[in-house]
């Protein structure tokens, strides 16, 4: 780092401090050679900016466990692709904690067992619990053929296209075996597109045979992950946040301790447009869950605020529900839940 040690993302760099392996330190580096008289930017970097952000509204206001995260945040080994996403969940809880932060909600990171975030200043009076859910897709693909290719000094531009609508996962055995077929294991030359189904069809979700056909050449590789406005994709996400996340023994016992928001992080995901969240998911609930509501939230790497899409548990209390909504009301990005608590239709 050769930029003014006072001036330039004081907080990151306070916390990254004596650190020469952390995945963000990536970003203070160019990816290509530059000319001796050019200076690479790294202060501009928007991924470190919005990790900035984040950390400077945590620091201002100084909730209790503060520290043990920080401390976490220290642990993170990998500057490259795979440490910069192992850092997520833990990100996914400091920018939750930094709008609360921005809007002045007490509250401090849980620093024992239970929910990871407990609203109020020594009294709880409600939590909010973050799981993230990432299935291995089409991105997850990509990356792994690019890296194995130029590895072996050979064409990495990958391009892969869908046929009818792209698969919600694709199973790590059918990744393996798409991958050898492209990098065989005795180190020949494998194949440079492939046509084959990525994901079976689904049909008590309405979901068909997903086929990939892929390319390899010394292009530029594209990726096209979108799926139909109202796709089944969302539908099937959303039973598998249920399935794994919202009935998770564990989390149910949490939900139990106080009442509980869960947020569902399920940025990095290919997913279609979470406005189809509620929904889907509000046809989901069963008389048992615990969460007074449940949440999908995606995020950018190069932006903190996020965007969050609720459905509320309609078993659930429903004092205790326009309660924690009175209380979230003023937290940046977290209007939907108010808005859904009223029957508004979300905000575009």
């Amino acid at each position: 780092m050769t930029r003014s040690d006072t001036e330039d993302l004081p907080t990151l760099r306070q916390w990254l401090d004596g650190l020469d392996d952390h995945p963000l330190l990536w970003f203070f580096e160019p990816r290509r050679e530059l000319h001796p008289m050019v200076e690479y930017a790294w202060w501009r970097n928007p991924i470190l900016m919005a990790v900035e952000e984040t950390l400077l509204h945590l620091e201002r206001a100084q909730p209790v466990g503060l520290g043990k995260k920080r401390r976490e945040f220290r642990t993170f080994k990998g500057k490259n692709n795979d440490g910069v996403e192992s850092l997520d969940p833990l990100r996914s809880e400091l920018i939750v904690g930094s709008l609360l932060a921005e809007a002045g909600v007490p509250f401090r990171f849980n620093t024992s067992a239970g929910p990871d975030i407990l609203l109020g200043a020594a009294v709880t009076s409600f939590a909010i619990e973050i799981g993230m859910r990432r299935p291995k897709s089409l991105s997850e693909l990509s990356r792994r053929l690019m890296r194995g290719l130029k590895q072996r000094g050979l064409p990495h531009a990958v391009s892969i296209s869908t046929d009818p609508i792209p698969p919600v996962a694709i199973r790590t055995a059918v990744q393996d075996a798409i991958v050898e077929q492209f990098l065989p294991a005795d180190g020949s030359r494998g194949v440079t597109s492939l046509r084959t189904i990525a994901a079976p069809a689904r049909p008590e979700l309405g979901i068909p045979d997903s086929w990939v056909t892929i390319r390899v050449s010394n292009d530029r590789g594209t990726t096209s992950t979108e799926a139909p406005w109202k796709s089944p994709h969302m539908k099937a996400v959303a039973q598998e946040v249920a399935k794994n996340i919202l009935r998770d023994n564990r989390k149910q016992t949490q939900a139990k301790s106080c009442p509980t928001i869960l947020i569902a992080d399920l940025t990095g995901g290919d997913l279609p447009d979470t406005r189809y969240w509620n929904d889907v998911f509000d046809s989901i609930w069963q008389p048992d869950d615990g969460y007074l509501a449940v949440a999908a939230m995606t995020w950018l790497n190069t932006n903190r605020m996020p965007t969050l899409a609720f459905s509320l548990n309609p078993f659930a209390d429903q004092g205790s529900v326009r309660d924690v909504a009175s209380l979230l009301e003023p937290v940046p990005g977290f209007h939907d839940l108010g808005d859904r608590l009223a029957g508004r239709k979300r905000r575009q």
